[in-house]
């Protein structure tokens, strides 16, 4: 049986009673009252990052901004062996 993690959520979600871990709708956002302030300031952060990306990319939908994360770094290409 599996094990499951206390903190199996992201900062500021709590787990959902009777849903196992992985599952589609097993954590839901914790009520305001909740939130610890080091989640409060991940919710700030995440606004902040969504509202300069509408800014930059207006008419696109909310959901394209799914994938947001750091700039990745190009990768360099290699030689390859003839």
């Amino acid at each position: 049986m599996a094990t499951k993690k206390k903190d199996r959520c992201w900062p500021g979600y709590e787990p959902v009673p009777g849903k196992e871990q992985h599952e589609q709708g097993s954590c839901r956002p914790k009520a305001e009252s909740k939130l610890t302030p080091k989640e409060k300031e991940f919710r700030a952060a995440r606004k902040r990052q969504l509202a300069e990306w509408k800014k930059k990319h207006p008419g696109s939908p909310k959901k394209a901004a799914q994938g947001l994360r750091k700039p990745a770094t190009k990768k360099r290409a290699t030689k390859r062996a003839a």
